[in-house]
């Protein structure tokens, strides 16, 4: 190809290039706006990376099986950094709006963040394609004296108070309303499990049975406005046919009271459960369910850079495993992790800690005789049906103060646990075991530095009491009595 042709082509080529783009096919950006004109939608995000440094969480020097905690975004050991990010959308149209929040909770690595790894890999634990979906939605439509809403964003029935019987994200369709100023009330279907056995295992293995892997719940949570003080009495029937867990029918009874006279500002709850179980291998031996749990603290704002605050909560524990009857308080989802006094998001007890035999969120040890290996009687619930029919409770007292200098916040406190009876613990394990399970200290500093963004710093630490040693020791050539360390950085950013 001679010089003059290339010369010829190339005129050619940069002539049609100016062509197209003086064109009106590229002179005009194309526009995104909303199908529906009549709606109003806001876009809105946050991102949480909190680097997290823990030493001895199981309590032990050596080497054990139990040196981990486990939050959303999955074990944690050594350092791990927890990283949990969200956009999402509110809307609100005439008589209906709704809001969607996508998330991925992850432990932060290269794999996770190259979501590279396939879901049969070791390393898949947490960011790949399949983990970053709608973690929360809710959809309402108000008719006037009362509106439907469906989804999966949090529900509670006492997260204003001690958090006993339920809060989680579990999906639900239900009705809503108000009657005048002061009276409104919530009623909901929660699907907890909804499974058909042996649908992933192949006709061979067995007939397919949509019953024995069930949880529902209803519930019914009503609140008056009397004055400065809310009165709010709810109830919930949980119809658990998880058959590998339970076949329990437990009834919850509880009210919660809560609001702020003058510069105190008290918190009180009550709840009961009664009902009946039977056991998991079906042999037909039933249970009886009758167990008491309550809460109380009051806060004073002094000043609003220092309102002192103590609390009290209890719930009940079973004393003997070879009985009949369940006294051990088990909730449906306890939610103390996220109460108002005593809720710190990154302190220890609200962790699954497998030594102390605590649930995700919960702050109670109705996980440890399974974790333990230890339990015989079935439970009724708590967060992934784990909680045990031999659980020893729990007694709480604990106080703590919180307040603000300008952008600079705090949170102390301190919790002294002890086991409700340790009767059933000793029962099963054939030996004396004390009821001091051990004291907790957490201390959060935080500072705004903008609407968007803060820097926090949480230091938890617990102390294990005797409890601790005389359940573990007997698994471990050293003691378990070392004190647990977790440092917290928390990076938040919103928008």
């Amino acid at each position: 190809m001679s010089q003059m042709t290339r010369r010829w082509k190339m005129g050619i080529m940069v002539f049609l290039g100016l062509c197209l783009a003086s064109s009106p096919l590229w002179a005009e950006m194309g526009t995104m706006s909303l199908k529906s004109g009549d709606i109003d939608v806001q876009f809105m995000g946050s991102l949480k990376t909190f680097p997290t440094f823990l030493s001895d969480v199981d309590f032990n020097s050596d080497d054990t099986n139990r040196d981990y905690i486990l939050d959303e975004n999955g074990a944690m050991s050594d350092f791990s950094i927890r990283n949990e990010a969200r956009i999402g959308w509110l809307g609100k149209g005439e008589n209906w709006d709704f809001m969607i929040i996508l998330e991925a909770d992850f432990n932060l690595n290269k794999d996770n963040g190259d979501r590279g790894a396939d879901n049969t890999s070791p390393v898949d634990s947490g960011m790949t394609g399949e983990d970053f979906g709608i973690e929360k939605l809710n959809f309402t439509y108000n008719f006037g004296p009362f509106g439907i809403l469906t989804g999966w964003n949090t529900k509670a029935l006492d997260i204003q108070t001690g958090g006993l019987v339920y809060g989680d994200d579990h999906p639900y369709v239900g009705f809503s309303g108000t009657v005048g100023e002061n009276f409104s009330w919530e009623a909901l279907y929660l699907s907890i499990f909804d499974k058909i056995e042996n649908m992933d295992k192949g006709a061979a293995i067995g007939p397919l049975d949509a019953d024995d892997l069930d949880w529902q719940v209803y519930s019914l949570k009503l609140t008056y406005q009397w004055g400065p003080m809310a009165i709010s009495p709810f109830y919930a029937y949980s119809d658990n046919s998880d058959e590998p867990a339970a076949n329990a029918k437990t009834h919850y009874f509880g009210a919660e009271a809560y609001g702020k006279i003058g510069i105190v500002t008290p918190r009180l709850e009550l709840a009961y459960a009664v009902g009946d179980t039977d056991t998991y291998d079906r042999t037909g031996q039933s249970y009886d369910i009758s167990a008491l749990a309550a809460y109380g603290s009051v806060e004073v704002e002094l000043d609003p850079r220092f309102v002192p605050y103590i609390g009290l909560k209890y719930e009940e524990g079973d004393d003997d495993p070879n009985d009949d009857d369940i006294e051990a308080f088990n909730s449906i989802t306890d939610i103390s992790r996220y109460t108002p006094t005593f809720g710190m998001e990154n302190a220890f007890i609200y962790r699954l800690v497998p030594t102390l035999g605590t649930h995700l969120y919960s702050g109670n040890f109705n996980f440890l005789p399974k974790a333990r290996g230890i339990a015989q009687t079935p439970g009724y619930g708590g967060i992934s049906n784990s909680s045990s029919g031999d659980a020893p409770g729990l007694i709480m007292l604990g106080l703590g103060a919180k307040g603000k200098f300008g952008d600079l916040s705090y949170q102390a406190q301190i919790m002294q646990f002890w086991f409700d009876t340790s009767d059933g613990m000793e029962e099963l394990l054939g030996r004396d075991v004390d009821s001091d399970v051990g004291m907790e200290f957490d201390l959060l500093l935080r500072y705004q530095f903008g609407p968007h963004f803060s820097v926090g710093n949480n230091i938890a630490v617990f102390n294990p009491g005797d409890a601790i040693e005389d359940i573990w020791d007997s698994e471990t050539a050293s003691s378990n009595d070392e004190i647990a360390f977790m440092d917290t950085i928390e990076l938040t950013w919103t928008w």
